[in-house]
């Protein structure tokens, strides 16, 4: 199976004849060439996906929705949601594939039980030992060439806590909103969370090339499908108590990690405005993870079975999707060695 996928499938031609028939008959074509490379990159079970063909689905969901949420001066490039067949088939065979790996039996049984549930996940989710290996090993590069890792979803964080207000009401909306400006810099422009991002990877990205690394092979499926996850569930309406869930896994795992890049940094004498980002979300992501959980994944378990089992993918879909985003930054890390 060929690693590239189609780029996209053109709308059917109308008319009648040789020339209907011909458009018709590639429009067929087209669609069943789709279809076989979506269903080799998420394969029934039992089957090896073909990774390949994955990143590349990968590649162009991440295009798909960065420019959906682009800015409003970009409107005449801005995709229509729900528009393109082939992204629209390509997410409904990843959730299948993503559900048919969660096991059930972990799922949260009570709205009550939900906060200790959410505390035993953190408890395995923190990743000590690649937390360790930032904080006391990873060389100037090997941390580098994470900070740009992250950038895929860090660099869109905002807009996700945005997307996520939407339809939210009272103290859950308050919650969100008091996380949405600290995301703005508490409404100063240099503090901007976004901008304080850039500024350390703006400064990774030198010492990457400083070094003489070549980061145009930075990625992978892993790496893409971390930061899609997140932007499928925040630009999909239903999907959102999975969108709050996985942020608020996030949100509550981010300070053990951000601690460690801080040590790390340190370590190597990075300077101390390369680092604000991380220095400040150790501490307003341990004061954001405990009030989601309170006050907008807590309250929203209680409405009905059916929003808990939802709230339940997508933290365990979140958990999965990071772990293997993890090993593999950490496999590129230690690569540079």
């Amino acid at each position: 199976m060929s690693g590239a996928i189609s780029e996209s499938i053109a709308p059917p031609r109308t008319g009648t004849g040789t020339k209907g028939r011909s458009g018709a008959e590639s429009q067929s074509g087209a669609e069943e060439h789709a279809g076989a490379e979506i269903a080799a990159a998420f394969p029934a079970a039992g089957t090896e996906p073909d990774t390949a063909v994955r990143l590349a689905l990968m590649e162009r969901l991440h295009r798909h929705y960065t420019g959906y949420l682009g800015g409003a001066e970009t409107f005449l490039s801005v995709p229509r949601l729900n528009a393109d067949p082939v992204i629209a088939a390509t997410e409904d065979a990843w959730l299948r594939w993503e559900d048919g790996r969660v096991d059930e039996a972990l799922l949260p049984r009570t709205a009550e039980g939900l906060a200790d549930w959410f505390a035993d996940l953190r408890s395995r989710h923190v990743q000590p030992a690649f937390c360790r290996y930032l904080a006391d090993e990873a060389t100037i590069e090997e941390i580098a060439l994470f900070f740009l890792a992250e950038e895929l979803v860090d660099s869109r964080f905002d807009d996700l806590v945005a997307l996520a207000q939407l339809g939210a009401t009272g103290t859950s909306k308050l919650t969100m909103a008091e996380n949405y400006w600290d995301e703005m810099g508490e409404g100063k422009l240099e503090q901007m969370h976004t901008r304080l991002f850039e500024h350390s990877a703006t400064y990774m990205r030198a010492r990457l090339e400083l070094g003489g690394v070549d980061v145009s092979g930075l990625g992978g499926m892993e790496v893409f499908e971390n930061a899609n996850l997140v932007l499928m569930y925040g630009v999909h309406r239903h999907l959102t108590p999975r969108l709050l869930a996985a942020m608020g896994l996030m949100e509550y795992t981010a300070p053990v990690r951000f601690q460690a890049m801080v040590d790390g940094c340190a370590r190597l004498g990075v300077p101390d405005d390369v680092i604000l980002y991380q220095r400040i979300h150790v501490h307003v992501d341990a004061d954001h993870g405990a009030e989601w959980l309170e006050n907008v994944l807590a309250p929203l378990a209680h409405h009905s079975p059916e929003v808990l089992r939802e709230i339940g993918m997508g933290a365990l879909t979140r958990e999965r999707v990071a772990n293997a985003y993890y090993t593999r930054v950490w496999q590129q890390m230690r690569a540079l060695r």
